[in-house]
């Protein structure tokens, strides 16, 4: 096992990732890099190797996760005998107080040791999948079962809305007592900030056109398919009705576009360094997104921008936004005539962004959203 710093304060937290959380380019990967920031100095982290240079803890060897085709792969990495002996190995030489899954696929390793677990579930894992392949599906199931047994074992389950929440109380009878909800959190800038020299070279490209902004990585299937949205269906519907006038501006992780998705005006950035200062160029944010689960970080980004949104319901899922006041929220397809009601009156647009950022400073900045972990984790001694 790949060594990180060496010891976990006594009676402090393990934090247990089924993928690696030093580049927090995902969703995901923030989350659980702001659970850790929230439980410091008192928490420890394991995750693939190596270990994280940040926080106590170490790395397992394999990590199932790098393989991208088809699935996550990563759900199998404590089914390796070898990654299981190690990560029991580690906690019972320090004993945490508390473990903390980031996920249902890092629950099973730890039976029998005594020690009390924590699931933080960033999805309803079963509900998300049954969307895509079916509730009958093999792997539907295969999922489900292993997301009753978590959830049953857990004394106590973070979930990322109140949907979500009520999806685990209807879907496999989980108490109310037993349930917190702690959404993701976005970092509301004091200022807005001012574009990076790529991001306004790119937009001087762009004069005089207006710039919609969507972000997502490729390789997870909602993203893949609202690229092929806007590819397909939306970015040449806006230009049957206004030619010339719009591009949209893409960024994620993965392996780039879907295959056969492209578009003259649709410019793909890949992997950038700082979303912000690429957002701080565009003109409206977009989330045609219609499958998925969990509480999407693009939407708090956006808004937390002050960016004016049009996203679909879906999308917003989980979101506590006033549609028409904070965000408009539209279906797929009335989603072309409300870019263009935006695009058409600026002041709408600037009310909107301002609008929606005040709702991300009141209730969804990750200084709140930390205190309520640390609120919920507090008898556990952390």
């Amino acid at each position: 096992m790949d060594p990180g710093t060496e010891q976990l304060s006594p009676g402090g937290a393990l934090v247990v990732s089924w993928y690696p959380v030093q580049d927090e380019s995902s969703g995901g990967r923030r989350r659980v890099g702001e659970l850790l920031r929230a439980l410091a100095p008192r928490v420890a982290l394991l995750q693939p190797a190596p270990a994280h240079p940040g926080f106590p803890g170490a790395g397992f060897p394999t990590d199932f996760g790098r393989r991208k085709r088809g699935i996550n792969w990563g759900m199998f990495n404590f089914r390796w005998p070898a990654n299981r002996r190690l990560v029991r190995r580690w906690v019972l030489e320090h004993r945490p107080s508390v473990i903390v899954t980031a996920s249902i696929w890092c629950h099973s390793p730890f039976d029998g040791l005594g020690i009390p677990r924590v699931l933080d579930a960033q999805n309803v894992d079963a509900a998300t999948i049954a969307e895509r392949l079916g509730p009958r599906h093999p792997f539907t199931r295969l999922v489900a079962a292993a997301e009753r047994r978590a959830l049953a074992e857990s004394e106590l389950v973070f979930c990322c809305s109140d949907a979500d929440a009520e999806r685990f109380r209807r879907g496999y009878g989980v108490p109310s007592a037993k349930l917190r909800v702690v959404p993701n959190g976005v970092t509301v800038a004091g200022r807005p900030p001012v574009p990076s020299a790529e991001a306004a070279a790119l937009r001087a490209q762009d004069a005089g056109k207006t710039v919609l902004y969507f972000m997502g990585k490729t390789d997870y299937a909602p993203n893949a398919d609202a690229l092929r949205f806007i590819a397909g269906h939306l970015l040449p519907a806006l230009e049957r009705r206004a030619p010339g006038r719009f591009v949209c501006w893409a960024n994620g992780g993965g392996p780039g576009l879907p295959a056969g998705v492209g578009h003259p005006a649709l410019r793909w950035l890949g992997r950038v360094p700082s979303v912000p200062l690429w957002l701080a160029a565009a003109d409206i944010a977009i989330a045609p997104v219609e499958s998925g689960g969990g509480t999407r970080l693009k939407i708090l980004e956006f808004l937390g921008a002050g960016k004016p949104l049009v996203a679909t319901p879906k999308a917003a899922e989980g979101i506590d936004l006033v549609p028409g006041t904070d965000a408009e929220l539209v279906s797929l397809d009335a989603m072309t005539d409300a870019i263009l009601r935006l695009a058409a009156d600026p002041a709408r647009a600037a009310a909107l962004g301002s609008a929606g950022r005040a709702r991300m400073q009141a209730s969804y900045t990750w200084e709140s959203i930390r205190a309520r972990w640390r609120e919920a984790l507090a008898p556990y001694g952390v």
